[in-house]
């Protein structure tokens, strides 16, 4: 428990955002560790008190780690001039993007995607628990095609990882609507940034934004790029090649453990 108690204090400390306080952070992180110590299962529905609301998810564990990625580390910050920004979040998962989103801009517009059903409940459950407002939700997949498509996942609902990629969801497989990205886009004057962590579908989604001119729309993206998926071939510097073409710039951060591992690679592009 001392060694749990000074981790959190650690990181609360070392904390520089705005976002939430340190001491909301240190609470937040330290019971959540002590919670998942002694987490049995990652299938029973779960929820924490974070800004005076609660937040739900089928584990502690993913709790705990989604506050760390997004709220702690602040993958998905940005700076933008306009109070009320449109943003895209492809591949919401249970809406804690969407939260960092409206407490960096509450006046934000977000339309969210998430294809797998049972975490779409939770997304859907945890927007209305924080009575969000200006958040359209979405329950399908983008790709490059409208229809229906197989979707891949686990049997545990608590994992964070679902796929059109048979090779990067699960064992499970059922078939959900899916949608291009372009059609959304295209409803708006422009916009300010897309988020996109679609777990190896990324490469089908830029290229229908690419190829229907949507992306002149755009102004930033944050991606989770999927490098080194096993069965796939690499397709990095197309990617990047393809967001040159169009006049973006990018900064990459990805961590590293041994050649031909899978590596989550961070994209931020943004306009010259």
């Amino acid at each position: 428990m001392i060694r749990v108690f000074i981790s959190s204090l650690i990181t609360a400390l070392r904390y520089q955002g705005n976002v939430i306080t340190r001491m909301e952070l240190f609470s937040k992180l330290f019971s959540l560790s002590l919670l998942r110590k002694n987490e049995k299962s990652r299938d029973k529905e779960v929820a924490t008190t974070i800004f005076g609301s609660k937040f739900y998810a089928f584990s502690y564990h993913t709790l705990n780690y989604l506050i760390r990625e997004i709220f702690v580390n602040e993958e998905y910050r940005f700076k933008n001039t306009s109070t009320n920004p449109v943003i895209i979040d492809c591949g919401a998962n249970i809406g804690m993007s969407v939260l960092y989103f409206k407490r960096c801009y509450p006046q934000a517009t977000i339309i969210a995607f998430e294809p797998n059903p049972t975490t779409y409940n939770l997304l859907n459950k945890n927007v209305a628990s924080f009575q969000l407002k200006n958040v359209t939700l979405h329950n399908l997949a983008l790709a490059n095609a409208q229809g229906t498509i197989p979707f891949h996942f686990n049997e545990d609902k608590g994992t964070l990882t679902g796929s059109i990629q048979s090779n990067r969801g699960g064992e499970r497989v059922i078939d959900v609507k899916c949608e291009k990205l372009s059609s959304f886009i295209n409803e708006f004057p422009h916009v300010d940034l897309i988020k996109m962590d679609v777990e190896g579908a990324e490469l089908k989604i830029v290229e229908d934004i690419m190829q229907s001119g949507a992306i002149s729309k755009v102004k930033e993206l944050i991606v989770e790029y999927h490098h080194n998926i096993p069965g796939e071939n690499n397709s990095l510097s197309h990617f990047l090649k393809m967001f040159e073409q169009a006049g973006f710039d990018y900064s990459i951060r990805t961590n590293f453990s041994s050649l031909g591992v899978m590596q989550d690679v961070l994209l931020h592009l943004y306009r010259k």
